[in-house]
């Protein structure tokens, strides 16, 4: 799924630390959100895009959610 980022909320997180909500636009219109916490492995990744107008390709959902993006995907930066 290609999707572009369009808001990013900087939150404290109840386990300690602060993780990211970003909210993101799929090339079809449809909204989805992803989770992305500062001390998990995926960060070093995401931490390079987090830039709203960033469009993504390679996302994928997860299972059994209709909304959520997983932030494990292995995306690639279509437009900075």
């Amino acid at each position: 799924m290609i999707a572009t980022i369009l808001k990013i909320t900087r939150r404290r997180s109840k386990y300690g630390g602060f993780f990211y909500l970003v909210c993101l636009k799929s090339d079809t219109g449809k909204s989805y959100i992803t989770y992305i916490y500062e001390k998990m492995r995926n960060y070093a990744r995401w931490s390079k895009v987090l830039n709203k107008g960033v469009i993504l390709a390679g996302l994928k959902i997860v299972r059994g959610k209709r909304n959520i993006i997983d932030a494990d995907s292995r995306f690639s930066v279509v437009k900075e």
